[in-house]
């Protein structure tokens, strides 16, 4: 797994790749922490190259989701390979995290 963490302008672009399971998600989170603490954050994430996530990890997302909400802030996934994406329609996440 490797993520990358990008500030532009008022917006925090995050991408994710490779696999994002149950031994990286610890990783992951360790990652994320700082985001969950920021005010108003605008997160966008990129998961074209991530190839799996686990319950875990998507788990991971809906705190951090909840967290950037609860301080007015948003998280987007923006790009979904076609895995995760099935991943997320099966799971009825795709509404919460992907935006028209």
């Amino acid at each position: 797994m490797k993520i990358t963490l990008e500030e532009q302008n008022d917006v925090i672009l995050l991408s994710v790749s490779g696999e994002l399971d149950a031994d990286t998600c610890p990783v992951f989170q360790k990652e994320i922490e700082p985001l969950m603490e920021r005010k108003a954050a605008k997160v966008e994430m990129d998961l074209s190259k991530l190839t799996y996530i686990s319950s875990k990890a998507l788990r991971v997302l809906i705190s951090l989701m909840q967290r950037l909400m609860d301080s007015g802030g948003s998280l987007t996934v923006t790009k979904v390979s076609p895995s995760v994406l099935d991943i997320l329609d099966m799971t009825g996440l795709s509404r919460s995290f992907i935006k028209d």
